[in-house]
């Protein structure tokens, strides 16, 4: 599995919604359709910015993880039903870490962007 790291004020981040001008950070991009979050600081606290993102990505079909979370962060993820669990990410971090996931994501049950935001209560 290969991956590719992303950050804001690049391109990559620019097109996932991960701006400069709102965060600072850097997530993953595992296969096609898989974002794994390993950092994120909104640069304007108490707007929304960091739960648009999380929509935008649940509505555009990606699976979302979060690496350790900070509670205000965990209270955003129960939101829209994020499970925690925990792994071990070697490449990262010794031994292993908290890892929050969007539910459902790993098979083919939504069928429509209305099925997506009825189960994570987006509409």
């Amino acid at each position: 599995m290969t991956s590719q790291r992303i950050e804001t004020g690049t391109p990559e981040g620019d097109a996932l919604g991960f701006t400069e001008h709102l965060f600072s950070g850097w997530l993953e991009l595992k296969e096609e359709n898989r974002l794994c979050l390993h950092y994120v600081i909104s640069r304007e606290k108490n707007e929304g910015n960091t739960q648009n993102l999380i929509r935008r990505w649940l509505k555009g079909g990606y699976e979302v993880s979060v690496v350790m979370p900070r509670p205000i962060m965990q209270h955003i993820l129960r939101k829209f039903r994020f499970i925690p669990a925990y792994e071990y990410l070697p490449d990262q971090y010794e031994g292993s870490v908290e890892v929050w996931h969007s539910p459902g994501r790993s098979c083919s049950y939504f069928s429509s962007d209305a099925a997506v935001e009825a189960e994570y209560g987006l509409s």
